[in-house]
């Protein structure tokens, strides 16, 4: 059964984890014990990451369309979305299966990140057509393609209402062939090379995305500068570098942030931009949720 209304804003689809991170100076040799200086536990995920950043920024309630479950390790994923103005559409309530857990490694020396997890691909997520109706007054909608048949049902379905489709895109995932023509926008990472394109080259990824459907898309490359594309006219978003403590989840907090800039009507190449500045202020702190404390109160207007 699929929770009521709330209010408009934000739609956000796809994976929910149970993010266990731990700091350390560098990382542990093999068959070791370390001690950590620090550890960050909450919801983890790319969809789930977003909506965080979105809701913080916004200062608007947002839902989230994952799987969960009634196991007992769902409750800290619920309570730290909860916490953070997130409301969780479960599209399995009854599942007990245990939900995907992340365990992460963080050399804060070398500023990287070393992550084990199952990342739900294990899963098969049914949709419920319920779902469908936490589209209606939405006005941006993003997924991660985690679940194949909700991500492409209900891209479907705010695309049928005329509401923004955004697609976080990782790496290639065979959903994309039938998910790329439903979506508006699509922010990748360096890692996605479509199958026929060059991975050495932004204009063969630009050009297969455009053939396929998007309008705008953008390629990240970590800290570097952002190649981006608006129907063929390229360009380059700087990107501020600084030091960075950890970089876990910054490519979901740019995802979340760009889709609050987009929704107040700022144009593409800025509203990347300002995006790669909130996801580059999250990586001087450990986990995905502290650089929200440091956040100044102007920078959200």
């Amino acid at each position: 059964m699929v929770g009521g209304m709330i209010s408009r804003g934000a739609v956000f689809v796809g994976l929910a984890t149970l993010d266990l991170s731990y700091a350390v100076d560098h990382y542990p040799d093999e068959d070791s014990k370390t001690q950590a200086s620090d550890m960050f536990l909450g919801a983890g995920g790319p969809a789930a990451n977003a909506a965080v950043t979105y809701a913080f920024l916004s200062r608007r309630n947002t839902r989230l369309i994952t799987a969960l479950g009634k196991h007992p390790l769902v409750e800290p994923i619920r309570g730290d979305l909860e916490q953070h103005r997130v409301t969780p559409v479960d599209l399995t309530p009854d599942s007990v299966v245990q939900p995907p857990v992340s365990s992460i490694i963080v050399a804060t020396d070398a500023a990287t990140r070393t992550i084990v997890s199952l990342d739900g691909s294990r899963a098969r997520v049914p949709f419920d057509d319920a779902a469908s109706d936490h589209i209606d007054g939405a006005t941006i909608v993003l997924v991660d393609g985690h679940y194949a048949e909700p991500s492409l049902r209900l891209a479907e379905a705010a695309r049928a209402a005329g509401v923004t489709v955004v697609l976080d895109a990782g790496r290639w995932r065979p959903v994309h062939t039938d998910l790329l023509p439903l979506i508006d926008i699509v922010i990748c990472s360096s890692s996605f090379v479509p199958p026929g394109a060059q991975a050495d080259s932004t204009r063969s990824v630009f050009d297969h995305l455009h053939a396929a459907g998007p309008r705008l898309a953008a390629i990240t490359h970590g800290a570097g500068p952002i190649d981006y594309s608006i129907a063929g006219n390229r360009g380059t978003v700087p990107v501020r570098r600084g030091r960075a403590v950890d970089t876990l989840g910054a490519g979901d907090i740019l995802h979340g942030a760009f889709c609050h800039f987009h929704t107040r009507g700022e144009s593409f190449p800025l509203a990347l931009r300002r995006a790669a500045e909130i996801a580059t202020a999250s990586c001087h702190h450990l986990g995905t949720r502290e650089w929200m404390r440091h956040h100044p109160p102007q920078a959200m207007r």
